[in-house]
């Protein structure tokens, strides 16, 4: 089988434990490209918190592509456009905040270049800000905020996070998906939306058919482009699970995988 196109998750996949992008996987991504291959980069960041990281993949040059918010939109670095996007439904925002209105859970949102949250401050709180490097703002007027939504990252200890997960996924599927990428971080959708289906979004843009694109993950918000990629790679380091829903697994972040995986399957 031929593949035309490599969808990379981000955090714990394409970076290694420092958040840094091994030089590996900097140089097969750039050849592969001038291959005329295409490479996205999928994330649950919002392009602001994602771009400054991956300047040296060259993306702009060649015409690669960035799926955000978990599948809910797609930037063509390119062109400097979003191609695809798709709002979290505002007038589901108060019932999921009656929910955890009386716990210590921060409820964010990034825009653009902003994290807005509102509920409650903890530990926790400043985990996504701090790793997407974008200002972060309380808000005591979070839910009446007249702002669009992609999506929203509920944030607390892992055992509170554990607590709530069940019981938003209960009350909210299939009106929203709910789902964890790490212990201590639950991320809210709108329905249908996730990486899977970015990645069937980003096919019918560039034309190469499912079959042909890999996807390569590592947490539970890849599962579903794991599944639905023509080769679902799953990273040696990945959380519990998830090697059971890739066709491979390569080797781990901090042992360039990204690289070996286009080199085996790409070039």
């Amino acid at each position: 089988m031929t593949y035309d196109l490599i969808a990379i998750d981000m955090d714990g996949t394409l970076c290694d434990d420092n958040k840094v992008i091994p030089k590996e996987n900097i140089e097969a991504i750039i050849e592969v490209q001038e291959k005329g291959k295409i490479v996205a980069v999928c994330t649950g960041r919002p392009e602001s918190g994602i771009l400054p990281f991956i300047g040296d993949l060259q993306l702009g040059k060649y015409g690669g592509y960035v799926i955000s918010y978990n599948g809910g939109r797609i930037y063509d670095v390119k062109n400097n456009s979003v191609l695809y996007n798709c709002s979290f439904p505002k007038e589901m925002l108060k019932p999921v905040m009656d929910v955890v209105k009386n716990s210590s859970i921060t409820v964010s949102t990034p825009i653009d270049n902003q994290i807005y949250a509102g509920n409650a401050l903890n530990e926790y709180s400043y985990t996504e800000a701090k790793i997407v490097k974008l200002p972060f703002e309380f808000r005591e007027d979070f839910l009446t905020m007249d702002i669009e939504m992609n999506k929203l990252l509920l944030i607390d200890e892992p055992k509170i996070i554990e607590k709530y997960f069940p019981i938003l996924r209960d009350m909210f599927e299939p009106k929203l998906h709910v789902f964890l990428s790490e212990p201590y971080f639950l991320e809210i959708t709108p329905p249908n939306i996730n990486k899977g289906q970015g990645l069937h979004s980003l096919s019918k843009i560039t034309g190469v058919p499912i079959s042909r694109i890999i996807a390569m993950g590592d947490s539970y918000n890849d599962i579903e482009m794991l599944k639905e990629a023509g080769l679902g790679v799953a990273m040696k380091n990945s959380k519990a699970g998830v090697w059971d829903y890739a066709d491979i697994v390569t080797v781990t972040n901090n042992q360039a995988g990204v690289a070996k995986i286009i080199r085996e399957y790409m070039l």
